[in-house]
């Protein structure tokens, strides 16, 4: 698991919260523990290059104008929708339900 930008800065100023840095804790003692058994220091570069490359964003979801229209119309109708409503909407307008 990778982390933002804005929690490493936070850990660079030691300014994370107590559960971050729980989160934080495995990753960093997965590191620490290759980087004391590593025998050469360009090895620690080629598992940083690991840990940078597993992060996966999904991409922006962009809207036509049309579905935008319709899923304006539908929270005018319904501000919180139920997850069986959420289903029926992205049906409907042929989305995927966590757009």
């Amino acid at each position: 698991k990778m982390f933002s930008q804005t929690t490493i800065c936070r850990f660079e100023a030691l300014q994370l919260s107590f559960k971050n840095m729980c989160k934080l804790k495995p990753l960093l003692q997965r590191w620490l523990n290759e980087a004391e058994t590593s025998e050469n220091p360009q090895d620690m570069y080629k598992i940083e290059r690991v840990f940078v490359d597993s992060r996966k964003r999904k991409r922006r979801t962009s809207l036509e104008g049309a579905v935008r229209s319709a899923l304006e119309s539908y929270f005018i109708k319904c501000p919180k929708p139920n997850t069986q409503e959420i289903t029926h909407i992205s049906d409907d307008l042929g989305l995927e339900r966590d757009v």
